[in-house]
């Protein structure tokens, strides 16, 4: 039985001419940048080059691309680099990723208050409730721009805005992990200080991300002075390379994989006519193309998650950082275990039409399967 991936917000496979390009160049350019010899200058230009590839696709300039080892450093640069000494208020949302919490904890280490936004049912941060949990003692605000769970996108520019005014002095930090290059981004249009995102969740190679910043960040990683004195170690030329061909491809293919994410949930809802929808309708312009989320009632999640994998069709049931425990994004959207198995179902670029079916037939396969044991 061949396999269908539909996991792909937890790490897309890499596009086979993106993996081909990063090997050839592997070979061709795989000097240290920072040497002053000719290998070392090619290296050098081909890092630059990529650098204002990525600037451009979210309207920025190359020198506030800082390159990180992926999503979680950026993270922890845009929050603690951001961070001042004399303390304050953090303010993140009940949905991030683990990355932001564990970088507003290392913060409350250090003097600073966490503040926890509420979001509503669809897992959004709404102005009004942002409005209410920050203030002029706020320093730093982390909200994501594109929930990896549920799909859900935030309106960035109206929660900036309300940043701007009810929160002056604070940094806004915006998790694009799951956004960048599946949605259109300009940094200046929404406002924001600093904006992390990487390529294995856009068909590209592991281990490279970036964070975009407008003002200079204090390290979190020392060492020789690389991106700017702000991020230390040696950069790699082929992995900036592949990152930004990754993402020269990835906003094209939107309008096709939300063809397929319609047609995967016709056919679920077809053979499982209890199955509901989780976080925002499919035709809202505030989901991600990518993603669907479903809720099987009364059925468990891990037994149900077990038989899809026995029948080689990848999903999963929420942050592939959080496994184990029932979801906080869930819980922070009103949601509970006992309702049934909430699984979730990403595709990618590498999915085509005719796996649609098949998939829906294995999940409602599956599906039976649990049923007769629980039910």
């Amino acid at each position: 039985m061949n396999t269908i991936y539909l996991d792909s917000a937890a790490t897309a496979p890499l596009d086979m001419e993106v993996a081909a390009g990063l090997l050839e160049r592997e070979r061709s350019h795989f000097a240290n940048p920072a040497s002053s010899h000719p290998l070392g200058r090619k290296a050098s230009a081909m890092l630059e080059d990529s650098r204002e590839r990525l600037a451009r696709q979210i309207g920025a300039s190359p020198e506030e691309i800082i390159f990180t080892s992926g999503g979680t450093e950026a993270l922890l640069l845009g929050i603690c680099g951001s961070a001042g000494e004399s303390g304050g208020r953090i303010a993140i949302s009940a949905v991030e990723h683990s990355a932001v919490f564990e970088a507003a904890k290392t913060l409350t280490g250090r003097g600073y208050e966490l503040v926890i936004l509420p979001v509503d049912t669809d897992g959004r941060v709404t102005a009004e409730a942002l409005a209410q949990h920050i203030d002029r003692q706020t320093r730093i605000v982390s909200i994501m721009m594109a929930q990896n769970e549920v799909g859900s996108i935030n309106d960035i520019a109206a929660l900036g805005r309300v940043i701007r005014s009810s929160a002056p002095r604070a940094k806004f930090v915006v998790d694009a992990v799951q956004a960048f290059a599946k949605i259109p981004i300009d940094v200046d249009a929404l406002d924001v200080d600093c904006l992390a995102f990487t390529s294995h969740k856009i068909h590209g190679p592991k281990g490279i991300g970036a964070l975009y910043s407008r003002h200079q960040l204090k390290p979190v990683m020392k060492g020789g002075g690389q991106e700017r004195g702000q991020r230390g170690g040696t950069q790699s030329g082929p992995l900036a390379w592949a990152f930004a061909e990754a993402a020269s491809k990835e906003l094209s293919a939107q309008p096709d994989l939300r063809k397929m994410r319609d047609h995967l949930w016709a056919a679920l809802k077809q053979r499982i006519p209890n199955l509901e929808l989780v976080g925002p309708k499919l035709e809202s312009e505030q989901r991600l193309a990518m993603n669907l989320n479903v809720m099987v009632p009364r059925l468990p999640s891990e037994p149900l998650l077990n038989a899809l994998s026995g029948r080689n069709l990848c999903a999963s049931a929420g942050s592939a950082c959080t496994t184990g425990e029932f979801s906080k994004v869930l819980t922070a959207m009103g949601r509970k275990s006992s309702e049934g198995a909430f699984i979730r179902l990403t595709l990618g670029r590498h999915n085509i039409d005719a796996e649609m079916d098949e998939a829906a037939a294995r999940f409602a396969d599956a599906v039976t399967e649990i049923s007769a044991l629980y039910l």
